[in-house]
C-alpha cells in the first residue's frame, strides 16, 4: 500500500513538473513569436521614417526584455570591437556617437568599459527616454542619419562611430556611410554589427558593400575587420564591420 501511494506520488510529480515544463515552453514560443513579429514591423519595406518611428515609441517599454543580452549580442559585440580599437587608458576621453541607440544597451556596455564620453542619437523619443534613464550619455540627438541632409554636427568630430541592430531594411542607407565618415575624426573608427542577412535586402544588396569597397578603394578608410559571427540574434548569424579613416 505504501508502495503504491509513493508510486502515485511520484507519477502526479512527475506530471506536474511535465505540466510545468510545457507550459513554459508555449510560454517561449509566444515570446519568441511576439518579438519576431515586432522585429518584422520595424523592418518592413516601405515603411516611413515616421511609421517607423511609431514601431519604436510603441515597443520601448518591452524593447529590453524583448532583445536582452541573452537573445541578441550586438550590443556586446560593438562594444568589444570599440575596445579593441581605444586602449583602456584612452576610453574616457575618447568622444563616441552611439547611432541607432535605442534604449542605451550599447551605451551600457560601453560605460561598463571605461567609455565615459558617450552620445546617443536615434529618431525615437520613448526609446532615448529609457537610454537618458541609464544615465552614460552626455548628449542626445533626436533624429535618423541619411544620406539626404547632414547630423546637426560638425566634421572631424567623433573619435568612433558606432552602430549595433541599426542597419537594416527603412534604418540606416548605405549611403550615410559617408555622413558616418564625415563626423567621425581623422585616424577614428567607424563600426557596426547587424543581422548577417540583411546585407541581401533589397536597400543593400549590391550597393552597401559596393560603397565600402570605393570608399577604401578612394581612399577615405581602411578596412580593419569584416567578420561574420554565428547565433548574433539567437541561431541568426551577424556581421561586424570596422573601418578606420583616413
Amino acid at each position: 500500500m505504501l508502495m503504491s501511494r509513493l508510486g502515485y506520488m511520484y507519477v502526479s510529480l512527475y506530471a506536474h513538473v511535465w505540466v510545468q515544463k510545457l507550459n513554459m515552453n508555449a510560454t517561449e514560443s509566444c515570446d519568441k513569436m511576439g518579438v519576431n513579429s515586432k522585429i518584422k514591423d520595424v523592418y518592413t519595406p516601405g515603411r516611413t521614417k515616421e511609421e517607423v518611428i511609431d514601431s519604436y515609441n510603441n515597443w520601448a517599454d518591452t524593447y529590453e526584455h524583448d532583445l536582452n543580452p541573452d537573445k541578441f549580442r550586438g550590443p556586446v559585440l560593438a562594444a568589444n570591437e570599440c575596445c579593441a580599437v581605444i586602449p583602456e587608458k584612452n576610453r574616457m576621453s575618447a568622444l563616441v556617437l552611439d547611432l541607432a541607440a535605442g534604449t542605451g544597451f550599447l551605451g551600457k556596455e560601453l560605460h561598463q568599459k571605461g567609455f565615459k564620453n558617450l552620445h546617443a542619437l536615434d529618431p525615437s523619443t520613448e526609446m532615448l527616454e529609457k537610454a537618458r534613464a541609464r544615465n552614460v550619455y552626455q548628449k542626445f540627438i533626436i533624429k535618423f542619419i541619411s544620406e539626404e541632409e547632414e547630423l546637426p554636427v560638425n566634421a572631424d568630430t567623433y573619435d568612433i562611430v558606432v552602430s549595433s541592430g541599426g542597419m537594416g531594411q527603412g534604418h540606416i542607407p548605405a549611403g550615410a556611410l559617408l555622413e558616418m565618415l564625415r563626423i567621425t575624426r581623422k585616424g577614428g573608427y567607424i563600426i557596426w554589427s547587424m543581422r548577417e542577412e540583411y546585407l541581401r535586402d533589397p536597400q543593400y544588396d549590391g550597393i552597401l558593400e559596393a560603397l565600402i569597397d570605393n570608399m577604401e578603394e578612394s581612399g577615405k578608410w581602411s578596412k580593419i575587420k569584416k567578420r561574420v559571427i554565428p547565433n548574433y540574434y539567437e541561431e541568426k548569424e551577424g556581421a561586424v564591420f570596422v573601418f578606420k579613416k583616413i
